[in-house]
């Protein structure tokens, strides 16, 4: 099943033009999708599947790939990388957390951190922009592992490049609010009975606030100097290549 999925496309962007459809995609990790979900996949043409996930989450639950796509790995947050912590059952982290205070401490420190980290270390965010250029015309479907935090960021990136306004981002970013993971009440009721603190870490693991994406426009003002500056880089894109993608995913 795919949770949180949606098409990019229909957004105003820049110069009165609009966002194609058809051609950007986001939503949960392919892991547990079924033959109907590949075939919607296959009939959306999509030629890429980028995977924002740490390699403990893509190695532990492998992607399905829909027919003759492609796929490409890319951790959003490099430190989950580089680290070793349960990212596949949240019965086991709460657990964890529950005996530990200083891994408590830790995972507190990690998680208010992470939006920051993706901004500081944009490697996934410009592999994606590499590809979006190389070959404009192939759907992609961009996910992490919920498809909010991670993949959240991509798109609002991905959405700014191409003109679209903050509100707008905001807005997109907003609607995986609105579509939690199917176990997400039963997860919030177990961190909520290990203690108050489990909970709170727990929920904001499960969920997304505005203030978290406003954080991480401000951290690109902060580290890069601005908006410009991240393009140039932290993107490593060019004037011209911005030109590019708004030729190739506007009409």
């Amino acid at each position: 099943m795919i949770v949180n999925f949606r098409d990019l496309g229909g957004h105003s962007g820049a110069d009165g033009r609009v966002v194609k459809s058809g051609l950007l995609f986001r939503g949960t990790a392919l892991h547990n999708i079924g033959d109907d979900d590949l075939a919607s996949l296959e009939q959306l043409g999509v030629g890429l599947v980028f995977d924002l996930r740490a390699l403990q989450e893509a190695d532990g639950r492998p992607d399905k790939l829909p027919a003759g796509a492609s796929y490409r790995r890319e951790p959003g947050v490099v430190s989950m990388d580089e680290v070793h912590r349960e990212l596949l059952d949240w019965s086991v982290l709460i657990d964890q957390l529950s005996r530990s205070e200083a891994e408590l401490s830790q995972m507190e420190a990690f998680q208010g951190g992470i939006y920051g980290e993706m901004i500081e270390r944009p490697q996934a965010f410009r592999a994606l922009m590499g590809e979006l250029l190389a070959k404009p015309s192939r759907p992609v479907y961009i996910h992490c592992s919920a498809g909010k935090d991670r993949t959240g960021v991509a798109c609002a990136i991905i959405l700014t490049l191409l003109g679209v306004g903050r509100d707008e981002i905001m807005a997109d970013y907003m609607v995986s609010a609105k579509y939690p993971l199917p176990d997400y009440q039963v997860v919030l009721k177990q961190a909520q009975q290990a203690g108050p603190r489990i909970g709170k870490l727990i929920g904001m693991m499960l969920t997304v606030t505005p203030p978290q994406l406003d954080f991480a426009f401000h951290r690109i003002d902060e580290v890069w100097g601005g908006w410009d500056g991240f393009v140039a880089d932290g993107l490593g894109l060019t004037e011209n290549d911005v030109d590019a993608l708004r030729q190739s995913y506007l009409s």
